[in-house]
């Protein structure tokens, strides 16, 4: 079963998933595809690795979480029939436990509507009202155990996330963060990813070990602040570093009250 860790709550925030009131100058294109993430903070590694069929298609999304020399992984592997540009079904497995079959669902414009697991009853609703996505994820298969994770969408990025979370208790508000973007392009962002398993994507590596998790906004973090998080009352910013062919090849935190040291590094296909 997944953890209930969510990317912008937990360190590895720190290190990229956000994005607010600057829509960041233009939304500029990446042409390349992402082969992994890599986010290094005091005592942990986290790699984010993709696989891609020869159609572009995402085959398999994983997780490496190093810390303490200890390793687990999840991975989640994908399934097509035959041309289809969607998957779906795919398999998930995590260390420590079996692997489960889970079954997609999508609505008419392709986007993904529901993620469910048989075998365990967890599921995941993706809603879609006007600028926002709304993924209500259960962990067990009841509202009573479940998070709402609502997005907020202008010029094609993230500005804004709320969570809200139960455990068999009175909901409450766990994160209320803005996010504001740089300039450069999103190297999570592909535009057939992001209008059809995005918000999948997102919860897939916000809601197991975290992770960076933007799979949907077109532009890179600049800063991100509010409340929720442990994120300090100066906000987290986000310093990035770009290769030859200017892509983005690295994210630095910086801020008061941010750990030294947490850098995001991106490699490509």
């Amino acid at each position: 079963m997944r953890t209930a860790t969510v990317c912008c709550i937990t360190l590895f925030l720190l290190a990229s998933c956000g994005h607010s009131g600057s829509s960041g100058g233009g939304n500029p294109v990446n042409d390349s595809y992402l082969a992994s993430i890599v986010i290094n903070v005091p005592g942990a590694q986290l790699t984010d690795s993709f696989y891609y069929t020869d159609q572009k298609r995402v085959a398999r999304f994983a997780q490496y979480l190093t810390n303490n020399s200890n390793t687990n992984i999840v991975t989640c592997d994908f399934s097509f029939s035959g041309n289809s540009s969607l998957p779906d079904s795919y398999m998930y497995a995590i260390t420590g436990s079996g692997a489960e079959i889970h079954q997609l669902t999508y609505d008419g414009q392709g986007r993904i509507t529901k993620d469910t697991c048989g075998s365990t009853n967890f599921v995941t609703y993706y809603l879609y009202s006007g600028n926002y996505i709304i993924c209500n994820i259960r962990f067990e298969g009841t509202p009573d155990d479940s998070h709402f994770d609502t997005l907020a969408i202008q010029n094609g990025n993230v500005t804004n996330e709320k969570v809200w979370t139960t455990d068999f208790t009175p909901w409450q508000m766990e994160a209320d963060l803005v996010l504001g973007h740089a300039a450069a392009a999103n190297p999570g962002y592909k535009a057939e990813i992001a209008g059809s398993v995005g918000p999948l994507l997102y919860v897939l590596s916000a809601y197991n070990f975290g992770g960076y998790s933007d799979f949907i906004s077109k532009s890179i973090v600049g800063k991100i602040s509010g409340t929720g998080g442990g994120v300090p009352s100066g906000g987290i910013g986000y310093t990035p570093k770009l290769d030859a062919k200017g892509r983005i090849s690295s994210v630095t935190a910086t801020g008061s009250g941010v750990p030294a040291g947490i850098v995001t590094a991106f490699t490509y296909f």
